[in-house]
């Protein structure tokens, strides 16, 4: 949704939302059909190196386990041995993947979700490129990315905050945080290789550890939202 870097920043509260925006965008990417830059920034260790790399300016602990760091680095990781175990378990099966990553799949009620989710990117001044839906956990991700951005460029210009804020903390309560659990419950069902299962627990882990900060910052559920479906 955004590939402008930030420059300047300077405060711990910039430079958190930052890392943050970071992360989310990382891990929007590695959720996406697997590239070739992908598995080579895994197999050269880049990737680990990066996710880590923002741990400090984190408003929380950023944990990652012995084996998920060495998941995230597997040296043997081959660009045709994940694009076909990312086939197998998100895009192809009998009815459907074993394991898909849209939102809809998890939780009941998919027409909802997705109508709620573009009013979400729409209020923001995004709007869903044709043929992309909106509960897929790449679109999630980057939307939280861009709402992280927009406070950290927020914050270092002094302008106001608290839309930004208040979107991420709705936004990660009433969707990611939501599935995000059970889909790495799905996934664990699967024998998944050692990447995905890492990237999973990462993003599960992640999400709801931002979520918790975010509600310390005092940010109110909007009144208007009315309930989902579970």
């Amino acid at each position: 949704m955004t590939t402008v870097r930030l420059r300047g920043l300077s405060s711990q509260e910039e430079l958190a939302a930052a890392a943050r925006s970071s992360l989310y965008r990382r891990l929007a990417e590695a959720f996406a059909f697997p590239t070739p830059g992908l598995v080579e920034a895994v197999a050269s260790r880049r990737f680990l190196v990066e996710l880590l790399s923002e741990g400090p300016n984190l408003p929380f602990d950023l944990v990652l386990e012995a084996e998920a760091q060495t998941a995230l680095a597997d040296a043997g990781l081959t660009h045709e041995g994940l694009q076909q175990e990312y086939i197998r378990l998100f895009e192809v099966g009998p009815g459907n993947p074993p394991c898909p990553l849209y939102e809809g799949s998890h939780r009941s009620g998919r027409l909802k979700i997705m109508e709620e989710l573009v009013r979400f990117y729409e209020h923001f001044g995004l709007r869903p490129e044709s043929g992309d839906q909106p509960d897929h956990l790449c679109a999630e991700m980057e939307f939280m990315h861009y709402l992280a951005f927009k406070e950290a460029a927020a914050l270092s210009s002094g302008g106001p905050t608290a839309a930004f804020v208040l979107g991420q903390r709705d936004f990660l309560a009433r969707h990611p945080c939501r599935w995000l659990p059970r889909l790495r419950r799905r996934l664990e069902g699967l024998q998944p290789p050692p990447f995905y299962r890492a990237l999973t627990c990462v993003a599960d882990e992640f999400a709801a550890r931002d979520l918790m900060a975010l509600k310390r910052r005092g940010a109110k559920p909007d009144s208007e939202l009315g309930p989902l479906p579970d």
